[in-house]
């Protein structure tokens, strides 16, 4: 006795298999632009700290070089990313809910 594809035996759960596909699809669109707009906002609120330290006169405790320039970048990568998954600054929503209504 072979056993036949649920397809086989009713035309209709083809169709429902494939509306299913398509759910997870867009179930997974959705995830993925939320990522994506959240990844803007750490990006935006990477450049707004740069731009910020940026007017902040030298001088203070540690001396600026090389090595200090590059942790102040990794501890703002961080930072940003940081805020942006907490909730950030509200662009990531606000970019979700605008490109959300084009899909």
């Amino acid at each position: 006795m072979d056993i036949l594809p649920i397809n086989t035996l009713n035309p209709e759960a083809e169709s429902f298999v494939s509306n299913i596909d398509k759910l997870k699809d867009k179930k997974s669109d959705d995830e993925d632009l939320k990522e994506v707009c959240q990844q803007f906002e750490s990006i935006f609120l990477n450049y707004l700290l740069k731009s910020m330290r940026d007017t902040v006169p030298d001088g203070g405790m540690f001396k600026k070089g090389i090595a200090f320039d590059i942790v102040q970048s990794m501890h703002d990568s961080a930072l940003s990313e940081e805020i942006a998954k907490s909730g950030g600054i509200g662009l990531a929503e606000q970019l979700y809910a605008q490109l959300s209504k084009y899909e």
